[in-house]
């Protein structure tokens, strides 16, 4: 019996549309007429053992891969798992915790691609089919020992 992976989506492109009544001018965001709200969900499965999760601060600050849990990280990462395969990656998601001091974002790459550029209490998920474990990396803006950091908590999933 395989275990199931899911990944739900949604896009929801937003107008900015700007209208003055009474000599006060309003501006409030719509749904983008050309496309509509998108969503689905993509199904895959993955192998017993072979999710981990890691939970910390990016001491990094240019792409690094998320091979080991003290690469990208600052000291070890928690961490909860056991990473996929080498070559086997199905699933990549990293969200951005919490920050101390000032760290405008953390970018999420994939290969050479950045995939997304998250601000606080922003996510990304990737899925992938049999991906490579070294080519999923992160960075931060900015880091600086107990004064500037990213906390993100990083999941990776595949056979």
């Amino acid at each position: 019996m395989a275990n199931k992976l899911i990944i739900k989506n949604s896009l929801e492109p937003q107008q900015e549309v700007i209208d003055t009544a009474g000599g006060k001018t309003y501006t409030n965001f719509q749904t983008e007429q050309n496309t509509g709200n998108q969503g689905g969900t993509y199904e895959s499965t993955f192998t017993d053992a072979k999710a981990i999760k890691y939970v910390g601060v990016v001491d990094q600050q240019s792409a690094t891969a998320l091979t080991n849990g003290n690469l990208a990280f600052k000291g070890t990462a928690t961490t909860t798992g056991v990473e996929p395969s080498a070559s086997e990656v199905k699933a990549f998601y990293v969200k951005y915790d919490s920050t101390l001091g000032t760290v405008a974002n953390v970018t999420v790459t994939f290969d050479s691609q950045p995939h997304a550029v998250l601000s606080v209490g922003e996510s990304v998920c990737i899925p992938l089919v049999s991906a490579d474990l070294a080519k999923c990396k992160i960075e931060a803006s900015a880091y600086q020992l107990d004064t500037h950091e990213a906390t993100v908590t990083v999941v990776l999933i595949g056979d």
